[in-house]
């Protein structure tokens, strides 16, 4: 700022001594403050023209990556004009979790992020472009940008700034690992697999027709059928045969909101939760999720309605990388409010890390409806004892190894890097 207050002022000397030339008839001062002045001018006018019709994108080879997954980054800068820039620097915010191989980062006044510098020259019509490879140990959603660019005249006289608004974004899915890993068997941790009950018909598979009777839903009846034989006509459809899983993921891991959150805990639930999803979806379960969490780009509980389409886990899996740290309400009120509506003879899955007194009555109210129900604890001390009949997993001392192992190669991998033996 204080070099550009300068050269301004040099511009106003140059008009002065002009004015003093031409009233004193020196032609020599006059001559030297003209091609001042046109120095001057035209470095001015560069340095307005400079960001004009220069471009600046980024590009992902994909935008939905695991921990620790390896992906590309390629940026590309376009001078899209008839005028050459000396310099051009570029800075583009970037979350902390990622980390790039080779780029030039620095510290982010934002202390969740970092910033990725360039810097370069350009001719006219030039496109320079830069890649990357990164990763991402964190998982979350998140934003990438914006970038601010910088540049000015050939004589480095006056220079401009221009911020590019364009945001990305990168999505981390949570980490996934196999059941025996966190303490949980690998054959039957859900129980018996038999699925759904008789009198729960699945509505994609239809089975034919028959008379109306009364009682049944107007839902069913079937009106073409119904016009061409003068009769009210219902469609009928198989007996559930396919187990359904509705897993329930308690962000709760503090015992009221103004204490914060446990980070170690909330991710041991949602690497639990991811994990026992990719378990279901790969024995074709039916397959929902609802949590008293809420997503980044929403404001109320998670609700994913039961099924088996392809993309099931991949819907999932989304909403739980971008699963918010802070609960809305307790899980004791939500599923006390919701369970109602899961499907009949659905197996229950609850994941947490804190039990509060009124859940088990609330667990052992869906049980004696009808419902399975399976508890995944992962919190540090002893779960209080359940209702007779529900499966249990205290996975916590699983989770505690784990994160150990982990410690320690992060520390092994630290000090090999400080002594320049990197494998």
């Amino acid at each position: 700022m204080l070099s550009q207050m300068w050269h301004e002022l040099w511009l106003l000397i140059f008009v002065v001594l002009t004015l003093i030339g031409i009233f004193t008839g020196e032609g020599l001062l006059i001559g030297f403050s003209v091609m001042g002045l046109l120095v001057v001018g035209t470095a001015r006018l560069w340095n307005k023209v400079s960001l004009e019709d220069v471009t600046y994108q980024r590009e992902f080879s994909q935008r939905r990556v695991f921990i620790g997954e390896t992906a590309t980054l390629s940026i590309t800068l376009t001078n899209r004009k008839p005028l050459p820039l000396g310099r051009v620097r570029i800075e583009d915010e970037l979350p902390a979790c990622m980390s790039l191989d080779g780029g030039d980062v620095v510290g982010s006044p934002n202390p969740e992020g970092q910033t990725l510098r360039h810097s370069t020259s350009m001719s006219w019509y030039e496109r320079v472009r830069w890649t990357y490879q990164f990763q991402c140990n964190r998982r979350g959603f998140f934003r990438v940008g914006p970038s601010n660019l910088r540049s000015g005249d050939l004589l480095g006289f006056f220079s401009s700034e221009s911020e590019q608004l364009d945001r990305d974004y990168v999505l981390v899915y949570p980490r996934i690992v196999s059941l025996p890993e966190i303490g949980m068997p690998a054959a039957r941790p859900l129980g018996e697999t038999r699925g759904g009950i008789r009198i729960y018909e699945d509505m994609s598979r239809p089975m034919g027709l028959r008379d109306y009777q009364v009682g049944d839903p107007l839902k069913t009846v079937d009106w073409k059928n119904t016009a061409r034989m003068q009769e009210l006509q219902v469609r009928t459809y198989e007996p559930s045969s396919s187990m359904t899983v509705v897993l329930a993921v308690a962000v709760d891991t503090m015992a009221h909101t103004w204490e914060g959150y446990s980070a170690i805990h909330l991710e041991r639930i949602i690497t639990a939760a991811a994990s026992l999803a990719v378990y279901a979806s790969e024995r074709q379960y039916n397959l929902g999720l609802f949590s008293n969490g809420t997503p980044v780009l929403a404001d109320r509980p998670m609700k994913i309605a039961p099924s088996q389409s392809p993309e099931q886990l991949t819907i999932i899996l989304e909403a739980l990388a971008s699963i918010r740290p802070l609960p809305m309400g307790s899980i004791s009120g939500q599923l006390a409010q919701q369970w109602r509506r899961f499907p009949l003879g659905a197996t229950v899955v609850v994941i947490l890390s804190l039990l509060t007194d009124d859940l088990p009555q609330i667990i052992e109210d869906m049980r004696t409806h009808g419902y399975k129900l399976v508890v995944v604890y992962v919190g540090d001390d002893d779960c209080p004892p359940m209702p007779e009949g529900i499966i249990l997993h205290e996975i916590g001392n699983s989770f505690e190894g784990m994160e150990f192992a982990e410690q320690r190669h992060s520390r092994r991998f630290a000090a090999m890097t400080t002594d320049g033996d990197v494998p």
